[in-house]
């Protein structure tokens, strides 16, 4: 039987010795590392890589490397699709920062997502979600113009869209669908993010409608790091 690579097994040393650093403070360096377990800089590297791979570890341009915390996104007909709630239950402090609303007229796609007859006008809101200062996610979301008057003078810089929907606008918004996948994000998003290249990173999709109503409210895109989150997608009862 061949033996287990000499980097898969220094993986799982570097994780177990360094397992109580906080997940802001630097692992030691790739040399320091290499004098610590008594191999070279390659090794070492292959090892490193092989534990980002896993999403266990982040590697910071200028910073250095750091372990990671994951928190569980929960998906699911009975959980209200807000992320700040969702983060929160998982035992984060999220933060979002929302661009202006703008209004334009609603892409074929979309107005058959929505519902919407031709002409439609839809509103788009970006936004960029953070933990810990650290951009975690973005998301676009496309809403029908007609159910949100006003949504650019109403949502905050830093509010919850689920928020205003159920406050302001008297909603009740719930998941008519919901799809995960991975997906290498766009140039801008990655960006965002503060990805090192192109990474595949959670690209979740979704229809929130009004569960009273039935109105279609939103159809969002957003991306997520999977060295973040966990996503738990959940049907029905365990």
């Amino acid at each position: 039987m061949q033996s287990e690579p000499i980097y898969l097994k220094l993986s799982e040393q570097i994780m177990e010795q360094f397992s109580d650093v906080p997940v802001n403070r630097a692992l030691p360096s790739e040399h320091d590392l290499g004098n610590i377990f008594g191999v070279n800089r390659q090794t070492i590297r292959a090892a490193l890589d092989e534990l980002e791979r896993r999403w266990l570890i982040r590697k910071v341009k200028g910073s250095g490397t750091f372990r990671t915390q994951r928190f569980e996104y929960r998906i699911s007909r009975d959980l209200a699709p807000s992320f700040t709630q969702t983060v929160r239950a998982a035992g984060a402090d999220p933060r979002t920062i929302n661009s202006k609303p703008v209004i334009r007229q609603a892409s074929p796609e979309e107005r058959d997502i929505l519902g919407l007859e031709a002409g439609s006008k839809v509103t788009v809101l970006e936004r960029v979600r953070y933990i810990d200062d650290m951009p975690v996610s973005t998301a676009i979301s496309v809403l029908p113009s007609a159910a949100v008057p006003r949504l650019a003078a109403i949502l905050a810089v830093d509010g919850s869209l689920d928020g205003v929907l159920r406050r302001h606008y008297g909603y009740s918004p719930h998941r008519q669908w919901s799809q995960s996948r991975l997906s290498s994000p766009p140039n801008e998003i990655s960006e965002t993010l503060g990805l090192r290249g192109r990474p595949p990173q959670i690209l979740l999709r979704g229809l929130i409608s009004c569960s009273e109503s039935g109105k279609r409210l939103e159809y969002v895109e957003s991306y997520l790091r999977p060295d973040v989150f966990d996503v738990v997608t959940e049907l029905g009862q365990c």
